[in-house]
C-alpha cells in the first residue's frame, strides 16, 4: 500500500489531533498472512520513499513484519503551506520543530519502510503544533 500524498488535504480538519495507523497495520497484515491480499501489493513502493529510506531515514529499531531480514526505517514527510504539493521530507527532529515555529497549518505523516523488501506502511499523521 504505497503512500500517496495526493490524500492529504482531502480528510484533515483544522484541529485534528494525531492519528495512529496500528489497528489497520495489523489488519493489512493479517490480510496478506491469509492470502486475502497479495503480498507484493503491500511491497509497491515510490521510488522516492524507498530512496528517502535507504538514504537519510533514522531507524525504526524494528525489523520488517514481512521479510524479517529488514530494519524499518521512519520516512517523515510534512505537508502545509508553501511546501508544494509533494511536501517536505524531514530527517531530523531540527528540522520538523523549524516548520511547527512556521505560520500556517502544518500536518506530519511517518511512514515505516524496509529498504529491503520494500514493505511500506503509513503509521501515523499529527498537526505540528
Amino acid at each position: 500500500m504505497p503512500f500517496d500524498p495526493g490524500i492529504v488535504d482531502k480528510n484533515i480538519l483544522p484541529g485534528s489531533g494525531v492519528v495512529d495507523y496500528k489497528l489497520q497495520r495489523l489488519h493489512f497484515l493479517k490480510s496478506i498472512e491469509s492470502g486475502e491480499i497479495d503480498r507484493s501489493e503491500a511491497c509497491e513502493i515510490h521510488p522516492e520513499l524507498l530512496r528517502v529510506a535507504r538514504s537519510v531515514a533514522p531507524p525504526s529499531g524494528r525489523t520488517c513484519p514481512l521479510c524479517a531480514d529488514g530494519k524499518l526505517r521512519i520516512v517523515a514527510y510534512v505537508f502545509g503551506p508553501r511546501l508544494g504539493g509533494g511536501g517536505k521530507c524531514v530527517v531530523s527532529d531540527e528540522e520538523l520543530q523549524r516548520l511547527a515555529k512556521r505560520s500556517g497549518d502544518f500536518v506530519s505523516y511517518e511512514v515505516e519502510v524496509c529498504p529491503t523488501c520494500c514493505w511500506n506502511h503509513l503509521i501515523r499523521r499529527y498537526p505540528l503544533d
